[in-house]
């Protein structure tokens, strides 16, 4: 079953390097199950039974380090050359 993604604009995008919080809370909803889904573990109850639970704390800490990456992106503008 092939999945189709929503991808963030460009104006998103470069919103988003500007510091519009709305816009960056945009890209991590667009990117949220995909981290969700990176943060999977197993845990294990007294009984040795498996769950799987998304460890929220490293969740956290993806999510911080998008936003700085977000923050810290440059889009290069490109300019004519005479």
């Amino acid at each position: 079953m092939k999945h189709i993604f929503k991808k963030p604009s460009f104006y998103l995008i470069s919103s988003a390097t500007d510091g519009d919080e709305k816009a960056i809370e945009k890209i991590l909803a667009i990117y949220d199950p995909y981290i969700s889904k990176c943060c999977l573990r197993s845990l294990y109850d007294e009984y040795g039974n498996v769950y799987i639970a998304v460890d929220m704390e490293l969740k956290g800490r993806i999510r911080e380090a998008l936003i700085k990456m977000i923050l810290d992106f440059d889009i290069p503008l490109e300019t004519e050359e005479e």
